[in-house]
């Protein structure tokens, strides 16, 4: 059973954020590339979201989402609801949702 993705305003904004980086500090095809692989990964843990961690932060889950982000959700009833996609050039104990 996959799940409904649902975009919270943060998730959705760190998403545009980093799409809009790649275009303006590489490329209007790698921001394009992010989005279609980002979009295909989302779909993949959408039907088997348990095999990420869990967070100290109840029901939050973590998944690396690619080389440099890790993308925290919940799911709740029939639907992944996506947090925040933090990169990991920070550090990831700060994040809120850790």
């Amino acid at each position: 059973m996959a799940y409904q993705i649902i975009w919270t305003a943060e998730a959705d904004n760190d998403f545009r954020s980093i799409i809009f980086y790649l275009r303006d500090h590489w490329s209007d095809y790698s921001a394009e590339k992010f989005a279609e692989r980002t979009i295909k990964r989302l779909e993949r843990i959408a039907t088997m979201p348990y095999v990420p961690r869990f967070t100290s932060k109840h029901k939050v889950q973590m998944i690396k989402l690619d080389k440099k982000n890790v993308l925290f959700f919940i799911i709740d009833n029939n639907f992944m609801v996506l947090l925040s996609i933090y990169p990991y050039k920070k550090d990831i104990t700060r994040s809120k949702y850790y």
